[in-house]
């Protein structure tokens, strides 16, 4: 028996899937919770889940074996924004930085529209899924600067990066970003995966493969890593404008996503819930 009910058993790809039946639930708190910390007082009244996770079986490449076994979640709200705290173990804090060298990350999953949630595995055509992944690389680089091509390719020995140099030599007045970014090929074409973050991406996908990044973000994010454990905070609108849209006393559902970047997760090397998880917003 778990918390909600009973268990199912499936074989899925070759492996054994318990497929849980818990949900998390967010209760409304007085204080505001668009930039609550993970080591807010109002945490401890929150209820906790523990959330079962297993390695992303169906896309390729798929992981050799499940890194992140489960993540602890809590969810509040105030009645316009709500926050989920997860943590989970990890024994290195990874960030990226070096080619070849990945990020920690995690994801939350919402369905967009009424009824039915869709496929699990980031919706399907027509079925939308909304998906808030926070990166500990993008963090990094919001609280540090994101890193230059030397320090991307250490090896490498060109004579001059355009979009970085400091000098501006006999050109008269001062070289503006704007000019420099002509040199950047992802900002040139608009792509917003080029440009500094504060920690999180929201993304809609309809399917495998389908994944799109939106410019104007609302949601926020703050990870913590200590003694081998992530305690992050996810914080988003409970309404999102042509998006996933939470209401007090509306069912709703949500599902989970955990990488490891020094066991080299990167893409669908990830630790994944398996089914949707209610979510009941009090």
């Amino acid at each position: 028996m778990t918390r909600f009910g009973i268990s199912a058993t499936w074989i899925i790809a070759g492996a054994l899937w318990a497929a849980p039946a818990w949900g998390v639930t967010a209760s409304k708190v007085n204080d505001k919770v668009i930039d609550v910390d993970s080591g807010a007082a109002l945490w401890a009244k929150a209820q906790e889940e523990v959330v079962t996770l297993m390695a992303q079986p169906i896309a390729l490449p798929r992981p050799a074996k499940t890194e992140t076994a489960q993540i602890r979640v809590k969810a509040v709200h105030d009645g316009s924004w709500i926050a989920f705290l997860l943590r989970w173990k990890d024994s290195e804090k990874s960030e990226a930085g070096i080619l070849g060298k990945f990020s920690d990350g995690a994801a939350l999953q919402f369905p967009v529209g009424d009824g039915d949630p869709p496929p699990i595995f980031m919706g399907a055509r027509g079925q939308p899924v909304h998906i808030f992944h926070w990166r500990a690389q993008y963090q990094r680089d919001a609280e540090k600067g994101k890193p230059e091509m030397t320090d991307l390719y250490p090896n490498m020995n060109p004579d001059m990066y355009p979009m970085e140099f400091k000098d501006p030599g006999s050109l008269k007045g001062k070289i503006g970003k704007a000019q420099q970014e002509v040199y950047s090929h992802g900002k040139a074409a608009g792509n917003p995966q080029s440009y500094l973050k504060s920690g999180v991406d929201e993304i809609f996908a309809e399917g495998f493969g389908s994944s799109s990044v939106i410019e104007n973000a609302d949601s926020k994010a703050r990870g913590k890593w200590s003694k081998g454990e992530w305690s992050l905070v996810i914080t988003r609108p409970l309404e999102r404008s042509n998006g996933s849209v939470l209401k007090a006393g509306s069912p709703a559902w949500m599902a989970f996503a955990v990488w490891q970047g020094d066991r080299d997760e990167v893409g669908s090397r990830k630790s994944v819930t398996m089914s949707w998880l209610p979510l009941e917003v009090k």
